[in-house]
């Protein structure tokens, strides 16, 4: 092999090098920002494996042409292997993310019944809320009728009994009042 294609064969190896380095640190990054030990210790393991790759690397660039098949082999071997092992622990990530992903849609599918589920009840609450507030308006209403009623018969007949049935209309009128105002004001 010529001095030159040696030369492009290390520059080759190099690039690919550079690739599988890049790639380890993608993996680590995505291990860190999980904050998952087991996948941090395995990247370490690679990261240790790129490192003898990239002496592999650097000694066939050294090499004299009797080592140079050797040097090449070797480093060729480490790379593949290198390459291989990222690949695996890549697929592992990517079927985690799958995994996460699906744990997401999950969740915003409870969410979104939950959702569904909080509407239904605070629809009912509002609904009964409602009925009470209408009962509460005609127990106000009645009230009202029968104290127009009360001072009507006052008005006609200034007995005592009319008088004490309208401080009861009246009482009863208040309480209706009061509780009408708390309801819609």
């Amino acid at each position: 092999m010529t001095t030159s294609q040696s030369e492009l064969l290390a520059e080759k190896l190099d690039a690919e090098f550079r690739e599988a380095e890049a790639r380890l640190q993608l993996l680590q990054a995505k291990a860190e920002a999980r904050n998952a030990k087991a996948d941090m210790d395995e990247i370490s393991g690679l990261t240790a494996a790129k490192d003898r790759v990239k002496k592999s690397i650097a000694d066939l660039k050294q090499k004299a042409s009797a080592n140079y098949a050797a040097a090449r082999d070797s480093a060729e071997q480490g790379l593949r292997e290198l390459q291989a092992k990222i690949q695996r622990a890549d697929d592992r990530y990517a079927a985690w993310d799958e995994a996460r992903e699906r744990r997401f849609e999950a969740r915003l599918d409870e969410a979104e019944a939950r959702a569904k589920i909080w509407k239904s009840k605070a629809d009912q609450k509002r609904t009964t809320q409602s009925m009470k507030f209408q009962e509460d308006l005609a127990t106000l209403e009645g009230k009202i009728a029968n104290a127009k009623a009360r001072v009507a018969e006052v008005h006609r007949d200034h007995s005592q009994k009319a008088q004490a049935a309208l401080t009861d209309a009246e009482r009863h009128f208040d309480k209706a009042f009061e509780t009408a105002k708390r309801h819609f004001e």
